[in-house]
């Protein structure tokens, strides 16, 4: 627990979400900064919907940034958070599903948010493309159903039909039966809403818990919350042929999320592995 003279301690922020997320966020904000988070129903879904009938726009740093803002703007409470997850093909490891979750704080007191990131490949996320002779057995295996709920939902873009939160066999039996006299091939899909995926709200778990323990950190020039890794020195020369590369990070520069100080942090590597160089691994 920080000292009790922490700008947070004993504050409450509202935690913008209709997905239970304050099940994960509110005890890890309260152990790590004593603040109490307390969870506001506000309309996230207009942001973006994981089911496809309103698209997100923006980034997702823009998009969860704007989430939290819909919690501000309807309490006028000053302390915000909120999380935007994106999950489908890793971006590094081919053939599997990864979660990148972005969880914002928006301090309307002193006027900056912040955000911060995580990337999962703890995730069940699977999808099917189903017909009335569709074998479903193995894909519920892969997708932990019940344990993880499902979506059934229209091929169509965007989305202009879907039953969610689908929890146990004769409800998914019957809104097949309901989706395939309608549709001859919809989506069978994992529920990716947080309350309904256990994996996704364990990686919301892990960004509240990143972000706490960032916003812990005071500037150590204007006293603001929230210093931490803004950006990095790069260039390292290789540990064999003494070739710089270019790319390659060399130490963290550490920066207020209100002020312009920054300075020098953790030095990560002296030099690279000759594997890594261009010049002795081309």
């Amino acid at each position: 627990m920080i000292p009790e003279d922490h700008p947070y301690f004993g504050e409450k922020a509202l935690l913008a979400t209709q997905h239970g997320k304050g099940m994960v966020v509110a005890p890890t904000f309260h152990s790590v900064l004593g603040m109490h988070v307390e969870e506001l129903a506000v309309d996230t879904d207009s942001l973006g919907t994981f089911t496809g009938e309103i698209e997100r726009v923006g980034t997702p740093k823009e998009v969860v940034i704007a989430k939290a803002r819909l919690a501000i703007a309807k309490s006028g409470a000053p302390y915000a958070i909120a999380s935007e997850g994106s999950i489908g093909a890793d971006p590094y490891i081919p053939f599997i599903n990864s979660d990148i979750e972005h969880m914002a704080f928006v301090d309307e007191l002193r006027g900056f948010s912040l955000v911060e990131t995580i990337r999962s490949t703890e995730i069940i996320a699977h999808t099917l493309k189903v017909t009335a002779d569709t074998p479903l057995e193995e894909f519920l295996k892969k997708a932990d159903f019940p344990q993880h709920q499902l979506i059934i939902r229209s091929m169509d873009t965007p989305t202009t039909f879907s039953i969610k939160g689908i929890v146990s066999d004769q409800q998914l039996k019957n809104s097949l039966e309901e989706a395939l006299g309608m549709y001859p091939e919809v989506i069978v899909e994992s529920d990716l809403r947080a309350h309904c995926s256990p994996s996704r709200m364990a990686n919301i778990s892990q960004a509240a818990r990143k972000l706490a323990l960032r916003l812990s950190n005071l500037c150590p020039e204007c006293t603001t919350p929230g210093w931490g890794v803004v950006s990095y020195l790069k260039g390292l020369p290789c540990s064999e042929c003494g070739e710089i590369s270019d790319e390659a990070l060399r130490v963290e520069i550490m920066g207020c999320v209100k002020c312009s100080f920054t300075q020098e942090g953790k030095i990560l590597a002296e030099a690279i592995d000759p594997g890594r160089c261009d010049l002795c691994n081309p």
